[in-house]
């Protein structure tokens, strides 16, 4: 477990609390599972040392953060560890996975949001396509050429008419001349 063991509730101890210390423990001892001692306010060492891959919290709890004592200020009371137990849940939603793909929630937007290949002006089935032909414009349907793409195709044969604005797409192409 990391730990700054001061206790005087200062907010200039965040300077000193040095959660990337975990990464420094999650290579020295791979088998073991990681943590943190927190002695500040708040929910800010709780949050980043879980985004760091901290399993284990330890925070001072106190029914009255008023009482007299070395670590009440700074203690939780039950309101505020139901609250930093719901942030620490949403954090580890949001972290998710370690591979990128096309979520649920946005599988129909990513069509709207993406780029794809279009004609820039009307062209004419023979065209041979250069990049001055192709605008990069949005959506993107499941056939469109992403604007990724767009070298892929210069150089090819339009195999029919394609109007200005118009989606550009494999089928329309033959092979480059």
């Amino acid at each position: 477990m990391q730990c700054n063991t001061n206790y005087t509730n200062s907010t200039k101890n965040f300077d000193f609390i040095n959660l990337n210390v975990l990464k420094t423990y999650n290579i020295m001892f791979p088998e073991c599972i990681l943590g943190i001692s927190d002695h500040t306010q708040g929910h800010t060492v709780v949050l980043g040392a879980v985004a760091l891959g901290a399993r284990v919290v330890e925070k001072h709890f106190t029914d009255d953060t008023t009482r007299e004592g070395p670590d009440h200020s700074f203690s939780m009371n039950p309101d505020s560890w139901e609250e930093m137990v719901g942030n620490t849940r949403d954090l580890e939603a949001a972290l998710g996975w370690a591979d990128k793909k096309i979520e649920a929630n946005e599988e129909e937007t990513v069509i709207v949001q993406r780029r794809a290949l279009r004609a820039s002006r009307d062209l004419s089935a023979g065209t041979i396509l250069t990049k001055n032909d192709i605008s990069i414009l949005r959506p993107a349907p499941d056939n469109a050429i992403m604007a990724y793409d767009i070298d892929k195709i210069v150089g090819w044969c339009l195999n029919q008419d394609v109007h200005y604005g118009d989606l550009i797409t494999w089928t329309m192409m033959d092979s480059a001349r």
